[in-house]
């Protein structure tokens, strides 16, 4: 996939993550602060693996470094999404 089309894909995983916070706020706003911890992992995945890709060109060092943050995100999103399941079902 070339660059351009993968900047693309971050720009629109970024918006995506943007509705997905809007539309579940809302329901989140009922259990406290904790129930906001997969959008922050979801939201700072996204956005620094389109911070890797747009620094990556530049410097690729520090691009490397970000995909790797990115990714470290990432594990911590499906980590949080499955402990906010377990918590919701323990409290309902």
């Amino acid at each position: 996939m070339s660059t351009n089309r993968k900047i693309l894909l971050a720009f629109l995983s970024v918006i995506i993550t943007i509705v997905y916070i809007a539309v579940t706020f809302r329901f989140r706003k009922e259990f406290g602060w904790w129930a906001y911890i997969d959008c922050f992992a979801l939201f700072m995945s996204v956005f620094t693996w389109l911070m890797s890709l747009l620094i990556g060109k530049m410097i690729p060092y520090s691009g490397k470094l970000l995909a790797k943050i990115a990714l470290v995100f990432g594990i911590l999103f499906i980590l949080a999404v499955i402990g906010e399941y377990v918590a919701y079902t323990a409290l309902f």
